[in-house]
């Protein structure tokens, strides 16, 4: 069974690709190791980015949120981000990857789920992938969108052997229906964050869709840090929910049942290339670590991806130095933002006092939630934010100093 290639993981970065290149009349097969539709550990809220850089995805979007709350720690500040546009798009990761797929399938993409990939052969002629069933699959090329755990990537030797650094959630879906929505959260469907709860580095989130609750909590390490860590985070889950029901968010009848976890890389591989190999979403650890979003990362990855393919297959070269302008594309794109937010990560600074400071001041909330949805780049604002906080700093100071 020979293709042009073959797009290994049919999530929001794999389906993008099949897609693109689907519709070029490239000969493309899609595959996935779970059987659709399939569930997916996710928050499912979708930036505004993403889907003016897809508009195609709004189709796919169950409701919309015109408002946020991010709460300090001690949960006494919190600041609000209010819009008369919305701010984020939620969805249900089921329906809208299973319709991601749809959409390449239609575009002419052949797909296959239930299928797990074992091995990668890289040969001068071909990709050869051997499936769990020991049937195999010959491509031209290969790309890489299977996952934080990618078979492909480290099967080609890029995924590096310690030092990562991981996210891990825990979460819940949660149908309460429209009625139960609509009281607690009204036209606005205001999602929430909660920074740092119960000192974890990390945050807690509250996302009413439709007619589900997405509540979650998500925590960043290294792999260092994860040997050490000491922090449950089915605990933290449990605490979160009897939080958020002491403070009235949820209803007091809310069962937690049965959680799911999920895992992702914090930041990018060093190398997203190999000979006839490309690495998109999540297996290229491309997400904001800040926010923990990377539907629009992977989407974007996989487009560009595809971008990269089409002109290697008409110019009849697959090797490695050919595909490295896909690192250099990416980059360009969206991965410097990647890196701002990543420094902005490590801050082990005093964010109760940071979000006292933004809660005070309108313009600095605006800047963040610009940031945030995808209207503003970081790098283009860092330094118009870092002057206001220094602003707000000195007048917060200088107020408590007369009122001493």
């Amino acid at each position: 069974m020979k293709y042009d290639v073959v797009v290994v993981g049919a999530g929001p970065a794999g389906s993008t690709a099949a897609k693109h290149l689907a519709e070029k009349g490239i000969k493309v097969l899609l595959l996935d190791k779970s059987k659709f539709p399939r569930a997916k550990p996710c928050g499912g809220g979708l930036p505004m980015h993403v889907w003016k850089r897809f508009p195609y995805v709004k189709d796919m979007i169950e409701s919309y949120s015109y408002g946020a709350y991010s709460f300090s720690p001690s949960l006494k500040y919190r600041v609000v981000f209010k819009k008369d546009e919305p701010i984020v798009g939620m969805v249900l990761r089921e329906k809208f990857d299973s319709r991601l797929v749809k959409l390449a399938i239609d575009n002419g993409a052949n797909f296959i789920d239930g299928k797990t990939v074992e091995d990668i052969k890289i040969s001068k002629d071909e990709a050869k992938l051997v499936l769990d069933d020991k049937q195999e699959l010959n491509a031209e090329l290969v790309i890489a969108a299977d996952g934080v755990w990618s078979t492909i990537a480290n099967k080609v030797g890029l995924i590096p052997r310690e030092g990562r650094r991981i996210g891990f959630c825990m979460f819940q879906e949660y149908d309460v229906g429209e009625e139960i929505i609509d009281r607690f959260f009204g036209n606005d469907k205001t999602c929430s964050i909660h920074l740092k709860f119960q000192d974890m580095m990390g945050y807690g989130w509250l996302f009413p869709k439709k007619q589900h609750l997405n509540i979650g909590v998500g925590k960043i390490s290294s792999d260092d840090e994860m040997s050490k860590s000491k922090i449950n985070l089915s605990h933290v889950y449990k605490e979160y929910i009897k939080n958020l029901k002491k403070v009235k968010m949820i209803p007091d009848d809310l069962k937690v049942g049965r959680c799911k976890g999920g895992a992702l890389h914090i930041s990018p591989l060093k190398k997203t290339y190999s000979n006839r190999v490309l690495i998109c979403g999540d297996a290229a650890g491309f997400i904001n670590p800040l926010s923990g979003e990377g539907i629009y990362y992977a989407m974007s990855s996989g487009k560009i991806a595809a971008g990269i393919i089409i002109e290697s297959l008409e110019k009849g070269d697959t090797s490695e130095t050919f595909l490295s302008s896909y690192q250099t594309k990416w980059m360009n794109d969206f991965g410097k933002d990647i890196y701002e937010f990543l420094g902005l990560s490590g801050y082990k600074g005093n964010v109760e006092y940071l979000v006292k400071l933004a809660s005070k001041h309108d313009k600095i909330a605006d800047i963040l939630l610009g940031i945030l949805h995808g209207g503003l780049s970081v790098r283009d604002c860092k330094l118009e934010l870092m002057i206001r906080f220094l602003i707000a700093d000195f007048k917060d100071r200088f107020a408590c100093s007369i009122t001493s």
